[in-house]
């Protein structure tokens, strides 16, 4: 536990660290930050006795890092991209988003990207010119010259950066009114229902509590599109599997209602990829930030 007085002289000697650790000697070190070798020492040492634990075991030739060296460079180099991402950050702010963005997403996201992210980035941002692709096909990104595709699912293996977003999870649910006529659904007994299927569905299952079953049933109903198979659910047509983000609002209105709460279908993650490396352009950060942040609140 340290005390405040402490703390406050952590942050750089953690820096210094990092830069230990990056060049690999005390030297090299001291060159890019401009002290001198002794200085550097002395700031590591200083650091091993805030932190109460040897760090580095050092010899004549090179140094090495302890084990709890390592874990410990690890949060430090955290620290410096965190500290340097705030600092450019602060330079995108200078110069106003303009141009022209081009996104690919599921139909399914059309609502929660467009209300909660494009809009907002769009009025936030006057000279910002979003172009929004939906589809249900993966498109690639350079194929169709694209900044970012929103993607759901296990990801190829590809050139392209994976950025998680946040989970997809699944269950059943149907309208009070083809309840009413059809009775509450046993998934591993739906010969008797009809159940509204999507084109990625054909082998999904539903799981609880070790078991598991195939989504099947004795009727179905083929759509191609999330949105129209939502549509289809709440007009009494059969059963549908969707995640619980994208049928919130019409349970919230009494339209859906979710049925055989015991089954659901495995996690499903969500992706941005794109081609940028590991620092995105400033707005497609803000867009990436705000999906996640909209994912995470539905949850």
């Amino acid at each position: 536990m340290f005390r405040y007085n402490e703390q406050k002289a952590l942050p750089y000697r953690m820096l210094v660290f990092n830069e230990v650790v990056k060049c690999g000697s005390f030297t090299g070190a001291a060159e890019n930050l401009g002290h001198t070798r002794s200085a550097i020492s002395t700031y590591i040492s200083q650091l091993e006795t805030l932190v109460g634990t040897k760090l580095l075991s050092r010899s004549t030739r090179r140094l090495h890092l302890t084990p709890a060296g390592r874990q410990f460079a690890l949060r430090c180099a955290q620290m410096a991209e965190t500290l340097q991402l705030a600092v450019d950050e602060l330079q995108d702010f200078e110069q106003e988003p303009q141009g022209r963005v081009a996104i690919t997403a599921p139909h399914a996201f059309e609502s929660l990207l467009v209300e909660s992210v494009i809009a907002d980035l769009c009025r936030q941002y006057p000279k910002l010119i979003a172009d929004v692709t939906f589809s249900d096909q993966k498109l690639d990104l350079l194929e169709h010259k694209l900044d970012m595709a929103i993607t759901v699912g296990p990801q190829k293996d590809s050139d392209y950066h994976a950025l998680k977003l946040g989970v997809l999870r699944s269950f059943l649910v149907a309208s009070q009114a083809y309840q009413d006529t059809h009775g509450k659904p046993d998934p591993q007994q739906m010969q008797d229902h009809t159940l509204i299927l999507l084109p990625w569905q054909h082998k999904a299952s539903l799981f609880n509590n070790g078991e598991q079953t195939l989504l099947h049933a004795g009727k179905t109903m083929q759509v191609n599109t999330l949105p129209a198979a939502i549509n289809y659910a709440r007009h009494g047509l059969g059963l549908l599997l969707a995640p619980s983000i994208f049928v919130a609002d019409a349970i919230g209105r009494g339209e859906l209602e979710r049925v055989a709460a015991d089954w659901q279908a495995e996690d499903r993650d969500v992706y941005a990829l794109h081609t940028f490396g590991k620092r995105l352009p400033f707005i497609l950060r803000q867009a990436t930030e705000r999906l996640k942040w909209k994912l995470e609140s539905l949850g």
